[in-house]
Parts: structure tokens; C-alpha cells; sequence
């Protein structure tokens, strides 16, 4: 399924968390992947969710590191 993940396409499975979908995002981009616990997570309206959050395809999200 695709997702987007601060403005970049994401294909993850279906089923997949917000924690998922940031998990693929950081592994694509080289990222430090210890920081994953460490971030907050928005839908596309700004509001704040859950890591746990269940994505659907089209889901659109953004992160940051706390």
C-alpha cells in the first residue's frame, strides 16, 4: 500500500502503524533508526497521533524528531 511519509511515497504493507511507515521512511533515507521512539507523529490535518495509529492506503503523515 502507499502511504506518504513527509511529502515522500512510502509502499508498506497493508496493516501497517504510523511506527511502520516511519520505520520504512528512515531505513529509505539512512537515518538513525535508535531515534525511532523518539519522534512525534501528525496526520495530514496536524493532528498529533499514535505511533500505533493503523494506516490505509493513501494514509498521508509527518514526523519529527523530539
Amino acid at each position: 500500500m502507499n502511504v506518504k511519509v513527509n511529502k515522500e511515497e512510502i509502499v508498506i504493507f497493508r496493516g501497517a502503524t504510523a511506527k511502520h511507515a516511519i520505520l520504512r521512511y528512515i531505513l529509505k533515507n539512512r537515518l538513525d533508526t535508535k531515534s525511532v521512539d523518539n519522534i512525534t507523529i501528525y496526520d495530514r490535518y496536524g493532528h498529533q497521533i499514535d505511533q500505533d495509529a493503523p494506516l490505509k492506503e493513501g494514509s498521508v503523515i509527518t514526523f519529527k524528531f523530539n
